[in-house]
């Protein structure tokens, strides 16, 4: 049987003849645009025997392949005479220095245009033009060649015989892992409760080609519950991929750990975790150029014999063995991984990877119609995505950069300056208060801002090192996002201007992300949002761009009521009651935990409000013999190793640990059995009021919601739900939680929490 692949003239040619460096050099947002520009203005002086565009196309038959090849190349002249095949490049090169030798990859393209016109068109030989022009001028450059339809032949069946011989490791590869799948069962002996459930309702929705908000208390197994049944749907045939999105290393982790369970179980399948650039670098200054990293001179050289190497021979790549591979082959981590996600059947990354203007993967774009998205602490989504959505313009950036150019480039200066004295004279503007809301973009700004991003970009093309390049880069980074954030300002979106000191804050800020969630998640096979706390549903629904045709479902704990007693403490911890709160909330820390032995965690809404009640509790805590720790607010991540490492199971005295509501130790972490015993919250975790917090309140109430319940207190009792969550992991585990405020006396707080909580003992 004949198998059929199809693959487009350029990325046939571009992974054949692969090579060179990796280099980041600045090139500007304009490029593809000029690009684009020149292209046309060319075609459009050739004449009436040129035709632009021309879409050609072939099946070649090699072996048992049938690989369909298909492009557009730029032009074609015809006269009776002769026929011109044509392609136009653009560069920033000094023309004089192009030889005919260069641009390996460009040539091969050509001449696979060629091939097919001379093979569709009867011609033995034809001519071909490779025509460099620059962006900035109308400069061009021309070589001409000629060739024969047997030279063009034997050049093509090389190219494609290489091409295949990956593809046909691939398509062995596939059939393996749809040949595992067929043979693969649930890797525990049996479901938890409510896990089947859950498995039933992802296979339901990946069939179906829908969306799924997932509700599974924690404790569930909620990974493996989404992973196993997405790994099942993809011998079905239009799902192909997975790509699993999470906020937090740590719950990057337990996804790798589904992943390796399957595969001990006798899956086949290639996975890629995709790790930050600044984590994963192998040298200490993050340089992407040949001149500064050895990883980076040659990479494309070498990529093709990385990427056979690391997946005849693993299939979880992790960050790991990603580092080993990288190592072994010369090869810049971070692009290896990026590079191996285009051939991997799952990949496992942060949510910036999809959702993120800046940084989202646009290379994974060609696969989006065959993924299924797994979307992993989906509730951390909506914070995080207004923030992607959102962008800021600071007066002091513009003011640095001005100084800096200011004796290197006249003009630069002057527009950079224009920038900052635009800022400055709103600011004079505005003397009344400190902070405003405005419905529309700040149009004023607009116009010097876009002059001066068109400034940086071309004098960072001319200038790629050295003095006052650092602040004009940051300028120019930070006025590209603004105005990109400016092009879909809509009624989603306030400005928000502060004002403190000599400094100007506008940020274009994203109210409800929702709109551009629900475009992006349309674009995939299924998507699968999942959580401990979606709740309540209908918030979450609204935020994350539900519809009313999407699935949803709501798994209770799968834990019997005796594991877990629930206290509260009435003691009101709101911002102006706190200074008297510290005592009472110090006296029922001793009274709870103190009695006690084992390891517990206390969580507080604040830093601030944790120190307050620390240094009043730190010496009855010294009085009892009562080992403390507490959270810091900037940790590495040995230093958080360190803190995790403090929960001793085997302890035989007291330990408490202190750490804030919403943070890196109040989800994602797993302590299971005696490694926590208790876990005592104060207070309902509302979000500190601020005027971007009530303006989010203000947007919400117009659209029929309660404004305030949705910028403050569904994202605080989320907090919650997530802090105590980090208590009862599996079966064997027993424990306490200690609710401290007099809010959880509401029916309004109550209601938002857990069923397992809401009949709480009072102290």
């Amino acid at each position: 049987m004949m198998k059929k692949l199809s693959v487009s003239v350029r990325k046939l040619v571009e992974f054949v003849m692969m090579g060179g460096s990796i280099d980041s050099r600045f090139t500007g947002s304009n490029v593809m645009q000029e690009g684009t520009r020149t292209h046309q203005r060319l075609q459009a002086e050739r004449g009436d025997n040129y035709e632009k565009e021309v879409y050609l196309s072939i099946e070649l038959q090699v072996e048992d392949y049938e690989l369909h090849v298909e492009g557009r190349c730029d032009g074609i002249y015809r006269n009776e005479n002769q026929v011109i095949i044509e392609e136009i490049k653009t560069t920033a090169r000094d023309l004089n220095s192009v030889t005919v030798e260069d641009y390996k990859a460009y040539w091969a393209q050509l001449k696979m245009y060629a091939y097919i016109y001379c093979l569709k068109n009867g011609l033995n030989h034809i001519t071909v033009h490779m025509v460099y022009a620059k962006r900035e001028n109308k400069d061009e450059k021309t070589f001409e060649k000629q060739f024969e339809l047997n030279d063009l032949t034997m050049f093509v069946e090389e190219i494609a015989k290489e091409y295949l011989s990956f593809q046909k490791h691939l398509w062995k590869l596939k059939q393996a892992r749809t040949e595992s799948i067929s043979n693969l069962k649930f890797p525990y002996e049996s479901y938890r409760t409510g896990q089947r459930d859950l498995a039933k309702a992802v296979y339901k929705t990946v069939r179906e080609e829908k969306r799924v908000f997932a509700k599974a208390a924690t404790g569930i197994g909620k990974t493996i519950a989404t992973i196993f049944p997405s790994v099942m749907s993809l011998q079905d045939g239009k799902q192909e991929k997975i790509m699993y999105l999470t906020a937090k290393t740590v719950t990057k982790m337990v996804a790798e750990d589904s992943f390796r369970l399957l595969i001990e179980k006798g899956l086949e399948i290639k996975t890629v975790t995709i790790t930050a650039k600044e984590k994963i670098c192998f040298q200490e200054e993050t340089i992407c150029q040949k001149e500064f990293c050895p990883f980076a001179d040659g990479y494309y050289d070498r990529l093709k014999e990385g990427i056979r190497d690391i997946l005849e021979n693993e299939r979880l790549m992790d960050r790991k063995i990603i580092e080993l591979y990288a190592k072994k082959h010369q090869l810049c981590p971070f692009e290896f991984s990026l590079d191996l996600a285009m051939f991997a059947d799952v990949v496992i990354c942060d949510y910036n990877y999809f959702f993120d203007p800046k940084v989202r993967l646009q290379r994974w774009g060609d696969f989006h119609k065959e993924t299924i998205l797994l979307i992993d602490e989906a509730h951390n989504l909506v914070d995080r995505s207004r923030e992607m959505l959102s962008a800021s313009l600071s007066k002091s950036v513009f003011l640095q950069a001005a100084r800096e150019v200011k004796e290197l480039d006249r003009e630069l200066y002057l527009k950079t300056k224009k920038v900052n004295d635009e800022l400055l004279r709103w600011k004079k503007e505005l003397v009344t208060t400190s902070e405003f809301v405005f419905d529309d973009k700040p149009s004023h700004i607009m116009e010097v801002l876009v002059e001066a991003v068109e400034a940086c970009e071309q004098w960072l093309i001319r200038n790629p090192s050295g003095m006052a390049h650092q602040e004009i880069m940051e300028a120019y980074f930070a006025g590209q996002d603004f105005l990109r954030i400016a092009k879909v300002f809509n009624e989603r979106y306030k400005t928000i201007v502060t004002i403190f000191k000599s400094e100007v804050l506008v940020k274009l800020a994203c109210m409800d992300s929702s709109a551009t969630i629900k475009e992006l998640t349309s674009k995939a096979v299924a998507t699968v949002f999942f959580s401990a706390t979606l709740h309540p549903l209908g918030y979450f629904q609204t935020v994350l761009g539900g519809e009313e045709h999407d699935y949803y479902i709501s798994i209770n704990t799968p834990f019997h009521p005796d594991q877990i007693k629930v206290y509260a403490k009435n003691i009101s911890t709101k911002y102006q009651e706190r200074q008297d709160s510290i005592q009472p909330i110090v006296a029922v820390i001793r009274e709870v935990f103190h009695s006690e032995k084992g390891n517990f965690l206390v969580f507080f809404p604040s830093y601030e409000y944790l120190s307050l009640v620390f240094e009043a509790y730190e010496r009855f805590a010294l009085e009892d013999s009562v080992e403390t720790l507490v959270q810091q607010p900037v940790m590495t991540e040995t230093e958080r190793a360190v803190f995790l490492e403090r929960f001793d199971p085997e302890r035989e005295g007291t330990f408490i640990a202190f750490a804030v509501l919403g943070g890196i130790f109040s989800e994602g972490i797993d302590l299971k059995g005696d490694r926590l015993n208790g876990v005592g919250i104060v207070g309902v975790g509302l979000p500190r009021i601020s005027l971007e917090r009530n303006v989010m309140k203000d947007h919400f109430q117009k659209q029929g919601q309660n404004g305030f319940d949705f910028a403050y207190v569904y994202p605080g009792m989320n907090k919650v739900q997530q802090a105590g969550g980090r208590l009862i992991r599996s079966e064997q585990d027993t424990g306490f939680i200690l609710l401290i405020d007099d809010r959880y006396f509401y029916p309004k707080y109550r209601d938002l929490l857990p069923p397992e909580w809401q009949n709480f003992i009072r102290k």
